[in-house]
């Protein structure tokens, strides 16, 4: 009889030990899958963080570079007084057109009276 209890026994620990054994086994598998899909995840999060990185190093250098307010003000005071000399330009420009044309006026009435003399001869 001990023979036969020894024999149940074995019978129902080698499937009970595969059973443990293949537990583990699988479970460790699975481990290992979701590890490596958790670190694949992280190491793409890793990467676009140092591209964010970067692209925010790259905003702030661009941002350091802008002018300030101050300067920009002072280019709307300096772009006010330029167009108050483009003006003052015109004017000059106006005037001197107006001597032109009485000037062209003159010359034009000289041409005229020589040539109306070349013609009574």
């Amino acid at each position: 009889m001990d023979y036969d209890l020894a024999l149940k026994t074995l019978g129902v620990a080698i499937p009970l030990g595969g059973i443990i054994y293949t537990w583990f086994a699988t479970r460790q598998k699975d481990v290992d899958e979701a590890l490596k899909t958790v670190s694949s995840r992280l190491d793409t999060g890793s990467k676009r963080m140092d591209q964010h990185d970067l692209e925010i190093q790259a905003l702030q250098q661009t941002v350091a570079s802008l002018p300030a307010k101050e300067d920009m003000h002072r280019l709307e005071l300096t772009m006010s007084d330029i167009g108050g000399e483009i003006k003052a330009i015109a004017a000059h420009i106006g005037a001197q057109r107006d001597v032109m044309r009485r000037l062209e006026t003159v010359v034009t009435r000289h041409e005229d009276h020589l040539l109306d003399k070349g013609k009574g001869k």
